[in-house]
């Protein structure tokens, strides 16, 4: 009896200009014959998520990478009254780059965006199976508080899902997978950070800090999980296989609003090497 193909989940967490890493682990991904059936993505994961899902391979999506810089992205806010420290306008312009709209709308993956609620502060999944999604649920998922404007759509206002939840493993679990890739844009575990001198570095590091600790939690929730299926104490799950794919040392936390050709080329080459290393050495055993 043929072995039924395991479906596949990829979910790619926020980190702005940093995002470049995980173009380099979906070029990996490609290459192996491992892509995904259901991609979940935050902030500038929601870009390369819905990019990946409008058929965008992995070349063509290193292209609009490497052809995007910061003045592509945002531009000091000028208006009154003051709504954050950017205008991201210019992003509406450059996500046609990224992503085929028409395209996307006719996919046959699955797509789960995330955004936070103004009004409520709940976390929002914007689901392709329900929602067809355009520029303004991928701006959503984007919008950095304080740093960027929120999003309106209808008569919500939306700002990054990373406010509550960077890597939505249980998006990507309610959506059927069995398999899960978790890329993440800062390196897993304890580390040092040096005290910031500076009010701007002081958010970069809260920021970063913030987009962690919400995985760490969702880790922890599908170990449990899994523990119970395998003691036969949850029938209404099943076992699902986690890899986390992460870069061993860290991009810059100014690269998350920083959008440069040379830093995204270096980048797209770490993700890939990282995800061969990873992916090459995992034959099923390691992971969570």
């Amino acid at each position: 009896m043929q072995r039924e193909e395991p479906k596949r989940a990829l979910v790619l967490s926020g980190g702005g200009g940093r995002g470049a890493y995980e173009c380099g682990v979906y070029r990996y991904l490609e290459e192996a014959g491992m892509t995904p059936d259901i991609l979940v993505g935050t902030s500038i994961g929601a870009i390369n998520a819905a990019a990946i899902a409008s058929g965008k391979a992995a070349a063509e999506l290193e292209r609009a990478w490497l052809a995007t810089r910061t003045r592509d992205i945002q531009r000091f806010w000028r208006l009154r009254p003051w709504r954050a420290v950017y205008d991201t306008s210019p992003w509406y312009r450059t996500l046609h780059r990224f992503i085929d709209f028409d395209r996307l709308a006719r996919t046959d993956k699955r797509v789960l965006i995330t955004a936070t609620e103004v009004e409520t502060g709940e976390l929002r999944i914007f689901d392709s199976a329900e929602t067809p999604l355009t520029p303004r649920h991928i701006l959503a998922s984007c919008s950095i508080p304080l740093i960027y404007p929120w999003t309106r759509i209808g008569d919500h206002h939306y700002w990054d899902g990373a406010v509550m939840a960077n890597t939505p493993l249980a998006g990507a679990i309610d959506a059927g997978a069995d398999e899960i890739t978790v890329v993440l844009l800062s390196p897993v575990g304890v580390r040092r950070i040096p005290p910031p001198r500076w009010p701007w570095e002081a958010f970069a590091v809260m920021l970063d800090l913030a987009l962690n600790a919400t995985f760490e939690n969702d880790v922890k929730q599908l170990e449990n999980v899994n523990r119970l299926v395998a003691a036969q104490l949850d029938d209404k799950h099943r076992p699902v296989h986690c890899r986390v794919i992460a870069p061993g040392w860290d991009p810059g936390l100014l690269r998350i609003i920083r959008y440069d050709p040379e830093v995204s080329r270096e980048l797209i080459e770490l993700g890939y090497r990282d995800a061969r290393r990873v992916l090459e050495g995992d034959a099923r055993g390691p992971g969570i």
